[in-house]
């Protein structure tokens, strides 16, 4: 039970800063969403998740949080991850670099208390397919975050 209700809370949390995000300025606001999963190193996890293409700062800048849950390793991650992306021009292969603040929420097995954590990400990446359907991207976490992670996804 304490479970649900921490993953209702977390899933509550991301959805007001997604529509938050979206309001901020005229040029931020959700242009795409996709779901993305994968691996993850330290904690050894597996990951599924969501993330939405929030608009653009400036050119090739865009807003893209991300919410995952992983599984395994005797222990329960919420990550909140809200990305700044730099996307490059070249087709039909379109790398990307950024980073961003994570913030992750562990349950761990038999505890009844969940760990809050943030630290900085470093992302990159490539995007394919028609205008940009496909994603491959790796992640480093410095701080009390995930340390790695390799992920998929499928934008929408």
């Amino acid at each position: 039970m304490k479970r649900a209700i921490f993953l209702a809370v977390v899933v509550a949390c991301v959805s007001s800063l997604f529509i938050g995000a979206a309001e901020a300025q005229s040029d931020i606001g959700v242009r795409r969403f996709g779901i993305r999963g994968g691996l993850t190193v330290d904690p050894d996890q597996g990951h599924l998740g969501v993330h939405v293409n929030a608009g653009e700062f400036s050119d090739n800048l865009r807003f893209q949080p991300s919410f995952e849950l992983g599984f395994g390793d005797d222990r329960v991650v919420a990550a909140i991850n809200l990305d700044a992306l730099y996307t490059f021009d070249p087709r039909p292969l379109v790398p990307y670099l950024g980073a961003g603040l994570g913030v992750a929420v562990t349950d761990r097995d038999g505890d009844d208390d969940a760990n809050v954590d943030a630290g900085l990400n470093i992302v990159g990446g490539f995007e394919w397919g028609d205008t940009s359907k496909y994603l491959l991207e790796a992640r480093v976490g410095i701080g009390d975050i995930p340390e790695f992670k390799l992920t998929i996804g499928l934008n929408f």
